[in-house]
């Protein structure tokens, strides 16, 4: 731990001079990390947790005013992690992104107090729909968290904190300040840790996992590691790994068990902070190169010949260093997936996806920064709902291009999209798109439309109630790379578009033609219904001007229609 004589030169107002004082009873439950070091340029020591300098956090039950409050760790990610590999964040402001974490089973109220060096600032709540009562004193602002059997995860974002990102004009924190706030968990996602299949390793440098014989895997309250070479390769009897609130893991999690169910709870941390960008276990974890796709994921799994059922329940992901998550196996379609109040942070990085979301998958109630495609739509009967997102640069918040594909039956639902800032048409913008066949454009832009298959329809998919807050990319951006059939478009708010002159802003959809035998492919029942642009609503009379739904090709104009 840093010296306190380092600590007290930022005249931090939390408690660093004393011991923290948390909560843990039926009502609330906080925790804390003694390792906290405070350091924005530089990797933190293995046994060292990255604490924000800036912010304190305590949170209290609101019964009255005499209730006490309680200290609430506040964590800290940066762009690459302090490492050399910086040039992969793909913008060049050196945001940071804090966030603390608590359980809580009746309303509540968080005090944020910001170190001397701030004065009082006005705060802004994304999604803005939330509406908490928020009062203010000289040195700190309180914020009145309801409970919900869902939890809150919300942007705290002060007024003088705000940058504007070129070229966009987004204005966005230089320092974010996230707050997760989330129901207790139920016995169902609770390892018993007396349980003679349970281990439970010694917080440090993490080895053995790969040979116990154990079927579950707790890791209490602490700082674990697998270092910059290593990830938690778990063995195949292991079918549940356990992240406690306050446990800090370094590391990434691959499952070889091929058991109906595999699991993954507890409000801990999973961070991938140790790893470099697309770091390649097949090479020492150095950076991959060529064409092999072998980078990290912070969850992976490997099918057997029957079905399983991944389940994410509470933890948050840091720093992920390439796409979040991939299971392997002969057939896909045997995986599914169950997440519920998960968060992922720091995603600086490009190539840093949501989750994927495999046949048949239910994930809700999710907080997604994300510096690539977001919501991820490449399988059939699939359900997301009430997810914020905070999309940096780079693709798309819905993507369901790439390959041509059967999909049908998903709704994605009561999506806040609180930040976007794209740069150009090139970074794959958009709410809704769908990019080329990679097989054809690697970039997903190539302008030949001929890399279809008509064989293969979406069908039956609805994209409803998305709000999109300050300056936002296009509505769609759709290559038609399959057929089309009753698409949905519901209750879309874009509070304003980025500059025009970004190229970002106005939506299309190209005709396309089979790769094969050149037919057209067809697109049916493409609606749109009570979409906004800020005050306005966008009907067929103003989509163009207003909407910026301008690059519909007259094939399949008269299948779009606007209710």
């Amino acid at each position: 731990m840093r010296s306190a004589a380092y600590f007290f030169t930022f005249s931090v107002a939390f408690q660093l001079a004393q011991a923290a004082v948390t909560a843990n009873n039926s009502q609330l439950l906080t925790w804390w990390h003694n390792t906290g070091e405070i350091n924005t340029q530089t990797p933190v020591a293995d046994d060292n947790v990255r604490q924000s300098g800036l912010y304190s956090v305590q949170v209290r039950t609101t019964p009255g005013q005499t209730s006490p409050y309680y200290d609430s760790f506040v964590y800290e990610a940066i762009p690459a992690n302090g490492m050399s590999d910086q040039l992969q964040y793909t913008q060049s402001y050196n945001q940071t992104q804090a966030w603390t974490s608590f359980l809580y089973s009746r309303d509540a109220t968080v005090k944020i107090s910001r170190n001397a060096s701030y004065s009082s600032s006005n705060i802004v709540i994304r999604p803005t729909t939330l509406n908490f009562p928020v009062r203010y004193d000289n040195n700190s602002v309180y914020i009145t968290v309801p409970y919900s059997p869902h939890g809150y995860r919300f942007s705290v974002e002060f007024d003088d904190d705000l940058i504007s990102l070129a070229p966009s004009g987004a204005k966005q924190p230089s320092r974010a300040l996230l707050i997760f706030a989330s129901p207790f968990e139920n016995s169902s996602l609770k390892p018993q840790s007396d349980s003679s299949n349970a281990i439970a390793p010694k917080p440090g440098r993490v080895l053995g996992l790969n040979t116990t014989t154990a079927s579950t895997v707790i890791f209490n309250p602490g700082v674990y590691y697998f270092t910059g070479q290593d990830h938690m390769v778990l063995s195949p009897s292991v079918t549940w790994v356990y992240i406690a609130p306050g446990a800090y893991v370094k590391g990434a999690v691959e499952f070889l068990s091929t058991a109906s169910e595999v699991k993954v709870s507890g409000h801990g941390v999973l961070s991938g902070e140790q790893y470099v960008w697309y770091a390649d276990p097949d090479v020492g974890y150095q950076k991959a190169t060529g064409a092999n796709n072998n980078g990290l994921r912070m969850w992976r799994g490997t099918l057997g010949n029957s079905s399983q059922t991944f389940i994410l329940n509470g933890v948050t992901a840091s720093a992920p260093p390439f796409n979040s998550m991939d299971w392997t196996g002969n057939s896909l379609d045997l995986i599914t997936c169950r997440v519920n109040d998960y968060k992922q942070v720091g995603a600086f990085y490009g190539q840093t996806d949501g989750l994927e979301m495999y046949p048949g998958s239910i994930v809700q109630d999710v907080f997604y920064h994300t510096n690539d495609d977001g919501l991820k739509m490449y399988y059939s009967n699939v359900t997301a709902q009430n997810i914020i997102m905070w999309k940096e640069s780079v693709a798309p918040v819905v993507e369901f291009g790439w390959t041509p594909r059967s999909t049908e039956n998903v709704l994605f639902d009561k999506i806040d999209v609180i930040h976007q800032a794209y740069q150009s048409a090139y970074n794959n913008p958009g709410i809704f798109s769908a990019v080329n066949n990679y097989l054809y454009a690697p970039d997903g832009l190539s302008s030949n439309h001929s890399t279809g298959n008509s064989n293969m329809t979406v069908r039956n998919i609805t994209w409803s109630n998305f709000r999109a807050e300050g300056p936002s990319s296009a509505l769609f951006r759709i290559n038609p790379i399959q057929n089309l059939d009753n698409i949905s478009i519901k209750n879309v708010f874009i509070e304003t578009f980025e500059p025009s002159s970004l190229n970002t802003t106005d939506s299309w959809m190209p005709v396309w033609y089979d790769i094969n035998n050149g037919k057209q492919i067809t697109v049916t029942d493409f609606s749109i219904e009570s979409f906004t642009v800020g005050n306005t609503t966008i009907t067929a009379n103003n989509a163009a001007s207003v909407g910026q739904i301008d690059g519909v090709d007259p094939a399949y104009a008269a299948s779009v229609h606007y209710e």
